[in-house]
């Protein structure tokens, strides 16, 4: 288990992509990157409905890099947030189980491309506190002359209880 502190997630993994965007005939067609652990973490801090909540916990990863023999380089990432949270102002207890998913798409490190990033985290309060599920959802499509033909970024934020 790897203890991770908030603001340096996956540092590594967004060199390693820029190398092989960067130079991408050093490497081979074949998956050249693949890791699935576990970090702990400590003190993240999420904006609830009626409070700041401190949080610590487990985030369950599992990434993967693959170049093909087309020159395409395609990264994906996925991931489960199970934490625990304690309210800045009430001492309320909280818990946020929460998925997040990843993909990057591209030739050559030019077009065309792709990246979707969706997120989808449920803050659920202790009692009868109101509830939270945001989910973010991000899309950009290029295609091979270099036209976007998609391109969004939505927040949702619901409220319960």
């Amino acid at each position: 288990m790897r203890t991770l502190k908030t603001g340096k997630i996956f540092p590594i993994f967004g060199l390693l992509l820029v190398l092989m965007i960067t130079f991408p005939t050093l490497v081979s067609a074949k998956p050249i990157y693949h890791d699935v652990g576990v970090y702990k973490i400590s003190g993240f801090l999420v904006i609830g409905p009626e409070e700041n909540v401190i949080c610590e916990g487990e985030i369950h990863y599992n990434i993967q890099l693959v170049l093909d023999s087309a020159g395409g380089v395609h990264w994906r990432s996925c991931a489960s947030h199970n934490l625990r949270g304690v309210g800045s102002t009430t001492g309320r207890k909280y818990q946020i189980i929460s998925t997040e998913t990843r993909h990057y798409n591209t030739r050559d490190g030019g077009f065309p491309y792709e990246w979707t990033y969706i997120n989808t985290s449920p803050l659920i309060s202790q009692g009868k506190i109101t509830n939270m599920i945001f989910t973010i959802r991000n899309q950009v499509t290029i295609n091979a002359n270099g036209e976007i033909t998609v391109s969004f970024s939505e927040i949702e934020i619901v409220y319960r209880g």
